[in-house]
């Protein structure tokens, strides 16, 4: 594979994963759990079980915590590949930037190892915790149409400009991603023959700067068209106020279950 290969491949792959993780418009569409859950009330309980990982110091909580995000998963119907791949990658990266706490943290090590035990057992929760607190928030995404989502917030009386400002950065970053995959597309048609490094590492940097240029050009239109289409003022519900209903006490249970069970451990 050549090298121009290998970075238009790369910011394609970039760009093709960013828009899978931003668009969920298949699941929220299911028949599961928490899709029938009224998006304000499925807000403020996963943020709520997000909040109580955090204060969690010991495995065997985090572990059950764990459980309970996977069995909201399988009674939502939500894909297990879609579910573990948004769920793998921040728990790896934690476990990177903390894994110096093993050697670093006093205390005794580990039979036959430089490891301290308390290192060991602080790197594996810190991970754990992350991944957790991914979990319940790919939920809430997975199983929530974001247009649901911004009227869950409106309904919740989130502050207008918070919503708006959530409204249009997310518009920006498919239009964001959208505009690196056909950039990285058309220069590789036009791609003749092999160039060398030195003109590799030139057409980068053209092409970065390019792309940073339509990249604020194409914000600036997507501001222009929110205000032409009346999106000034602030963004209006797109679903209506329905009552709540019996996943809703259910869901509503489960987390003062959890909540109640995790303060008696």
């Amino acid at each position: 594979m050549s090298r121009t290969d290998l970075l238009d491949r790369t910011l394609a792959g970039l760009s093709e994963r960013a828009r899978w993780f931003l668009l969920a418009e298949d699941t929220p569409a299911r028949a599961g759990f928490l899709q029938a859950v009224a998006p304000s009330v499925k807000l403020v309980g996963l943020v709520a079980l997000v909040a109580l990982t955090v204060t969690r110091r010991d495995l065997p909580t985090v572990a059950a915590l764990a459980a309970l995000a996977g069995g909201l998963a399988v009674a939502s119907r939500v894909p297990a590949r879609t579910f573990l791949g948004r769920v793998a990658g921040p728990p790896a990266f934690a476990l990177v930037a903390v894994a110096p706490q093993t050697l670093l943290m006093g205390g005794p090590t580990l039979a036959g190892t430089p490891l301290s035990a308390a290192g060991v057992g602080y790197v594996a929760v810190f991970s754990a915790r992350v991944g957790v607190c991914v979990a319940f928030l790919s939920l809430l995404l997975l199983t929530t149409r974001f247009s649901d989502l911004l009227a869950g917030l409106a309904r919740l009386r989130a502050p207008v400009i918070a919503v708006s400002l959530l409204a249009i950065t997310y518009r920006y970053l498919l239009l964001f991603f959208a505009e690196l995959e056909r950039m990285a597309r058309a220069r590789r048609s036009r791609t003749v023959a092999e160039p060398d490094l030195r003109r590799t590492w030139r057409d980068s940097g053209n092409f970065l700067g390019t792309f940073l240029l339509r990249s604020v050009e194409r914000g600036e239109r997507v501001e222009r068209a929110a205000r032409a289409r009346g999106g000034g003022g602030g963004p209006r519900p797109t679903a209506g106020r329905t009552p709540f209903g019996r996943a809703d006490a259910v869901f509503a249970l489960v987390v003062l279950a959890a909540v109640v069970g995790v303060g008696l451990a």
